[in-house]
């Protein structure tokens, strides 16, 4: 791989003559941690040619929990991919796949409708992606509704993770998965949605485990290539808005709808799901169905102008502090991971205050069984690898902090010599842990 192309260098010398060499310094150490060798990353698994050539048949039950809808139209062999990488996941959940064919003019229709346990429907016409995604939740059986794009690989474990969110998030209303690239790099951690009406995919390109993206959080809205809703919900909502048709923005339309009757709509990290973006509909915003993309912007910012401009980051706020809101978070601060382990009550506490968290421990890491608990919880926990030192940690993180509080007091005289008597972010040595 190469590290320097010309292009980062003159960023990082533009950014250099706007941000000083500190930041710019951060941001390059940053750049290279990201792309070493030994990157803490995901085992990902692709399912090889030959099972894909002899899949025959997807599981089948009686009562599926989740009916899991695939829009396709051409790129039959993606299409195979993804329904060997479903056979072959391994998950619990009982589901059912139904795939709605959108008049598909390659071999699509020969050789999925011939595969035992898919409900194949084949449109008439061609309705685009939210007319077919709506024909297929309407011949749904399940409880809850998983729409999946036919260009992704699917990772083990994935709709356990996904369709867990609900049981642990009484409040949950849809929820998105991990979206990465097929060389491990992630593609995007929920999205965001800008005043103006713009979109991004935030962590794009970043390093997936890196722990802004490892722990459960509200989010603007999912990518629709692989998201789930209870389905009496996404009855009550109407579907997926025909204004949008044939394809764009409205996932983020159904993501707003989703809030506005009162849900969370929330990125669940543990749901793993390679996308093979573009695809489909292409990159270009120029033709083809992409061009979509352009017009239903506008759709899309006349039906939310005023929710838009009163809960949304103007554009070109730095995407950390976008993702971030509505409120910054408490850092809570462990010299070492046992420190952290005795002290989960008051973890537990400033939760149930209903404070954001991020925690840094110094040494060590906490055990799996509890990360994933915390991370589940909402918590952001740096440590392992991903740590830096504490002066450089802060510039990177400090807008994003609202107190910190630390246990031990040497963690105390750490933060007390960085941040000064006239801090802006207050620290508090807290005795209730």
């Amino acid at each position: 791989m190469n590290w320097w192309p010309g292009s980062y260098v003159r960023r990082a010398w533009d950014g250099w003559r706007l941000d000083g060499w500190s930041k710019t310094v951060d941001r390059s150490w940053d750049f290279m941690r990201r792309r070493l060798p030994w990157m803490p990353h995901h085992e990902l698994i692709r399912v090889g040619a030959d099972v894909v050539a002899s899949l025959t048949r997807l599981p089948t039950v009686e009562h599926p929990l989740a009916s899991i809808v695939v829009p396709v139209f051409n790129k039959v062999e993606y299409t195979l991919e993804c329904l060997a990488a479903l056979a072959a996941c391994g998950d619990v959940c009982p589901f059912e796949v139904i795939v709605v064919d959108d008049g598909s003019s390659d071999a699509t229709a020969e050789r999925v409708s011939a595969l035992q346990g898919v409900r194949y429907l084949r449109n008439p016409s061609n309705e685009g992606f939210i007319g077919s995604c709506n024909r297929g939740a309407g011949a749904a059986r399940g409880e809850f509704l998983v729409f999946l794009n036919n260009d992704t690989a699917v990772q083990p474990g994935w709709l356990d993770a996904l369709l867990a969110t609900f049981r642990v998030r009484g409040d949950a209303g849809l929820a998105g998965a991990k979206l990465l690239y097929a060389d491990g790099m992630l593609q995007e951690a929920g999205g965001i949605l800008y005043s103006d009406g713009r979109a991004g995919n935030y962590g794009r390109f970043d390093a997936a485990l890196d722990p802004r993206y490892t722990h459960v959080r509200e989010v603007d809205y999912c990518s629709g290539a692989a998201i789930a809703i209870p389905r009496v919900l996404f009855e009550q909502l109407g579907g997926f808005d025909d204004r949008y048709r044939p394809a764009y923005y409205e996932d983020a339309d159904l993501a707003m709808r989703v809030r506005e009757a009162g849900h969370s709509v929330l990125y669940q990290p543990r749901s793993v799901v390679i996308h093979f973006e573009g695809i489909t509909s292409g990159t270009s915003e120029t033709d083809g169905v992409k061009a979509y993309q352009v017009r239903n912007r506008d759709v899309f910012v006349q039906r939310w102008a005023e929710v838009l401009r009163r809960d949304h980051p103007s554009w070109g706020t730095p995407l950390d502090e976008a993702a971030s809101r509505p409120c910054r978070r408490t850092l809570v601060a462990f010299c070492d991971a046992d420190s952290a382990v005795r002290s989960a009550g008051l973890v537990g506490r400033l939760q149930q205050q209903g404070r954001p968290l991020m925690v840094r421990i110094e040494q060590g890491m906490l055990p799996p069984q509890l990360q994933h608990e915390w991370e589940a919880q909402g918590v952001e926990i740096w440590s392992g690898y991903w740590l830096v030192g504490l002066r450089g940690w802060m510039r990177r993180h400090r807008a994003r902090i609202a107190e910190i509080r630390v246990v031990d007091s040497v963690s105390a005289r750490s933060f007390g010599r960085l941040l000064g008597a006239r801090s802006p972010v207050p620290v508090v040595l807290d005795t209730e842990a």
